[in-house]
């Protein structure tokens, strides 16, 4: 393992420069605005991979002469499923190096049944009085295995990784992100097991991991809108405990239907709901295409005051 140890870490370091090359690209006075950073940021994965791809054609002494990429070409399964844990911890990057990703691919199921066999067998949070930056590094090869299945399209991990983060009343966001990424790459078959997690194995108020599947439905509705994922999102809007994470939700898939069912719910909602969530309710259906001129606005910052309750009056 020494050479696939040396091989990680200096690809390590060159993510490192490329990534110090693209924050140089913000140069606005006094720092980028938040604006800008956000536009600029859209294009970090695209540039990362662009400069970091060459790095695998590069001829290396310590491989005989051979690049990256032919050395991991001529891995076998154990060898690269070695590499691919090895690379987890290595590599400040969420991504597995390409080349591995193309190896491990070409042998199909086993790998992937290897993959979620240590992705179950390992504990998802860490144990008592263990250091939470150790556990992160440990746990990295499992966040990069739940990312493989879905480029690999591997269905089968969906309903025991679904059941094992969703067994938490509360996850790390890296995990979470790592799921998201998983579902993502399964697309519209992942739809009907997220709709089930999302509607019927949650409780009457759907919380903690749960609401993450609210959110990962969206994310691959917006890809791929289904009306099957609107009216699950509708539903899971009313029974949510957290109505602030439903509304953004409805707003970033996109359907025009979410305005009248926003609208519904603040006009119903006026003398109780809290602020964050009327806001939060305002800017979806102006990206939705709706209108806010119409709205009562509960903490009079604008023209339209709400009338006092019957009972307020003295």
């Amino acid at each position: 393992m020494e050479r696939t140890t040396q091989l990680f870490t200096e690809f390590n370091e060159r993510i490192s420069k490329v990534c110090e090359e693209f924050a140089d690209k913000v140069s606005s006075r006094g720092g980028p605005t938040e604006a800008e950073m956000s536009e600029h940021f859209k294009e970090f994965r695209s540039y990362i991979e662009t400069n970091t791809e060459p790095f695998w054609k590069e001829e290396k002494e310590y491989l005989d002469g051979k690049t990256g990429e032919q050395f991991i070409s001529e891995m076998d399964l154990e060898q690269a499923l070695a590499a691919f844990s090895e690379s987890a911890k290595i590599i400040d990057d969420e991504a597995t190096p390409s080349p591995l990703v193309e190896r491990l691919k070409t042998f199909g199921e086993p790998a992937c049944e290897r993959l979620l066999k240590m992705v179950l067998k390992t504990p998802w949070e860490p144990s008592e009085g263990e250091d939470e930056n150790e556990f992160f590094v440990k746990f990295q090869p499992c966040v990069a295995a739940i990312r493989f299945f879905g480029a690999a399209g591997y269905e089968p991990a969906m309903e025991p990784v679904l059941t094992q983060f969703c067994s938490f009343s509360s996850t790390q966001e890296y995990i979470a992100d790592s799921v998201k990424v998983m579902m993502l790459g399964l697309g519209s078959k992942g739809v009907p097991i997220l709709i089930d997690f999302l509607l019927n194995r949650s409780d009457e108020n759907i919380t903690g991991p749960y609401e993450d599947m609210l959110i990962i439905l969206t994310h691959v509705g917006i890809k791929q809108p289904d009306n099957e994922i609107y009216q699950a999102m509708r539903a899971a809007f009313r029974r949510m405990k957290n109505k602030v994470i439903a509304v953004i939700c409805i707003g970033d898939y996109g359907d025009p239907r979410g305005i009248a069912l926003l609208k519904g719910y603040l006009d119903r909602n006026t003398h109780t709901i809290d602020r964050e969530t009327f806001y939060e309710a305002l800017s979806a259906i102006r990206r939705l295409g709706g209108e806010i001129n119409d709205i009562q606005d509960p903490f009079h910052d604008f023209t339209n005051k709400v009338p006092k309750k019957k009972d307020e009056k003295k």
